[in-house]
């Protein structure tokens, strides 16, 4: 196995991002699931393509957050779950409402 000839960090960073890209696959399959029930996608669909990629940009990012929040365990992986289960349009809603909370004015008004 080529992996294990890698230095320990790298196997660490490359472990972390597999299970950061399992929870956050996770989190998106049940948003996904959550809109065929509503009848506003069909199940199989080219959105579900999207949704696989947005699953690994999310899992990346919000492993990176909970790695900063220095979560472990089964605390990361509700974080992750949860944070891709909302998306990136509500982790930029939440972005807007921080920068307006501390004063940070958005360059286009």
């Amino acid at each position: 196995m080529v992996w294990r000839n890698l230095p320990p960090e790298m196997q660490h960073t490359l472990a972390g991002f597999a299970w950061a890209c399992w929870w956050a696959l996770i989190g998106r399959s049940l948003y996904h699931a959550n809109l065929v029930r509503q009848g506003r996608r069909w199940f199989w669909s080219l959105t579900l393509a999207w949704e696989l990629m947005i699953a690994i940009g999310m899992g990346v990012v919000a492993g990176g957050a909970a790695e900063y929040l220095q979560l472990t365990g089964m605390t990361t992986a509700g974080f992750i779950a949860a944070i891709s289960y909302l998306g990136p349009r509500s982790i930029e809603a939440v972005q807007i409402w921080a920068e307006r909370k501390v004063g940070i004015s958005d360059p286009k008004d």
